[in-house]
Formats: structure tokens, sequence, C-alpha cells
């Protein structure tokens, strides 16, 4: 089994938990992949150190070519330039703020039935938004790549996602429309998203999913913010907010949150939540989220008048 993720050194902790998982719940042969988006050599041991040690485990690192679109267009793109420079034809793929809790083997061996990508719903926007034209739209958060097909549009996918570089969720719109009609859907177990937030506010196009698939998923993905604006917390329809468990808030309402934690102690990253550090972070977090609203509020007050 092939697996990979992408991340920068601001996601290496929670990308460490993430791969943790992976290597607890995973039975057999697996290599994972991991593509460099800008991670520091200390970044690196400690991600390593995370893994549990097995023989049949290879953690191999991929540095993104110069002229990546990652490189021009940000970090959050490096998940095109993987689908180009991967040297696997078939691979699962990962965002680091996932929590893997069961075996992955039926996923891997799923049908794409000559469709390039497997990817379960989005569960914010079943139907996509305004940005992208309306249809049924899915999560890239976790995806069932066939590398060969997706190569053979390869360049037709790269030259769009600089069209749509301003799109509203980064590489997620683009994705969705180069791949509509060339996709297979997922169940939401492997994806499961929105989790106590979005999944329970109501609405007719996600009440037409099936999300009695969200219980007891294989993979948590903490969909939001690592740190909520105060417009998000103090919503009155969108309750609890999102966020990632690692924020100043935490992921309120999600039932798996104490998981997440109790897997990061099993990692480099052991003792984070103790820091003097960390507690740091979440203190200037919440007072810029603070500063932000109150520059918002005076802004409207101000035109007002």
């Amino acid at each position: 089994m092939i697996i990979a993720v992408a991340f920068d050194s601001g996601y290496a902790m929670p990308a460490a938990v993430t791969l943790r998982s992976v290597t607890e719940h995973v039975q057999g042969r697996i290599t994972v992949y991991i593509v460099n988006c800008g991670l520091r050599a200390e970044d690196k041991d400690k991600v390593e150190a995370s893994l549990l040690v097995r023989p049949d485990i290879t953690l191999l690192f991929i540095e993104l070519p110069p002229d990546s679109v990652a490189s021009k267009l940000g970090p959050a793109w490096a998940r095109i330039d993987m689908m180009k420079c991967l040297p696997a034809k078939r691979v699962i793929y990962l965002d680091a703020d996932t929590l893997v809790r069961k075996d992955l083997r039926e996923l891997w061996n799923t049908d794409l039935g000559g469709h390039a990508i497997g990817a379960a719903p989005d569960l914010w926007c079943p139907m996509g938004h305004d940005r992208v034209p309306r249809g049924e739209y899915f999560n890239s958060g976790v995806l069932l790549l066939d590398l060969v097909k997706v190569r053979s549009t390869f360049s037709a996918l790269e030259a769009l996602c600089y069209e749509m570089r301003d799109a509203v969720f980064w590489d997620q719109d683009p994705l969705n429309v180069h791949f509509r009609g060339d996709r297979v859907w997922l169940s939401l177990t492997w994806n499961a998203h929105g989790i106590g937030t979005v999944a329970e506010w109501p609405d007719p196009e996600r009440q037409k999913l099936p999300l009695e698939q969200l219980n007891d998923p294989v993979i948590v993905h903490f969909t939001g913010p690592v740190h909520p604006f105060v417009s998000g917390l103090l919503h009155p329809y969108l309750q609890p907010t999102q966020a990632k468990p690692w924020g100043y808030a935490g992921a309120p309402g999600n039932p798996y949150e104490k998981e997440w934690w109790e897997v990061l102690e099993k990692t480099a990253w052991k003792g984070l939540r103790e820091t003097t550090e960390y507690k740091e972070v979440c203190d200037n977090a919440k007072i810029r989220a603070w500063n932000m609203a109150e520059e918002g509020f005076n802004r409207k007050i101000d035109a007002l008048w």
C-alpha cells in the first residue's frame, strides 16, 4: 500500500499524528511518501521518529521541482505536484489533519472502474458553491488516485490550477472541475469530516447524503481553521464551530478530538499540550482573533458614519 501526504513545518506535528495512526492500523507493507513543502531537518526527524517502528514500513521524502505549482501558488497546492512527481501508479492521499482509526486495505482495493480518482462528498457544500459550476462536489482531503490516469490529463489540470489560482477552496476547486465525470464516489467513512458540526447543521442538500456513514468512521478529517475567527465562535446558527484539535478552541463537538490527542502522545510531540510554547501559541492566536474582530467592528461602525 502506498500513502502520500504533503505538508510544511507548520503542519509537521498534526501530520505526525496522521502517519502514526496509519502505521498503527494499516496491516502489511506500507510505503509512505512525504511531499516536502518546506520542512526543517528537525521536523523530518521528529515525524520519522513518530511512526510505529516496523520492518515493513518505508518512509521517503519527495522534493518538489523548482517549477512546481506549489512554488508559485503556495504549499496548499502541493497535492497537485504530488500527482506528477510521485514514483507510483496508485496512491491513497491523506491531508495532514486526518486520523486513521482502522485498516485502509478496503479503500486501497477499491475498484475505480477506469476513473482517475475516488473521493467522498463534501459536507460543507455538497453541490459546490457559486465560484464553480453547480454539481456534485467532493472533499479532497482523502483521495484514492490512479496516477497513470491522472497524468494522462495532467497538463490540462495544471493549466486549470493557474487559471483558478484565486479559488475559494484552493486546489479542491480545480480538482472538482477537472475530474467531474472522471471520479468514483467513496463512502464518507473514508473522509468523515464535519462530525458534530457541519454534519449537524440543517441543509436540504446535505441531508440527501448518507450521513449514517459518519458513524464509527475509518478516517476522521478535522476540517476548518486551526484557530477560528470570533465570528465563527459566535455565529448563532453554525454551532459548534469547525476547528482543529490543536487550535486554541480545540475541535468542539467532534467526538474524536480525544482520540487525536491520545495518538499525539505516541509521537515525538508527546506532552505538547502542557508546554509553555504551545500555551503561548494559543494565547497569541486568541489575541489575534480578538483584534481582528475589533478591527472589523470598528470598520463597520466607521462605515455607518
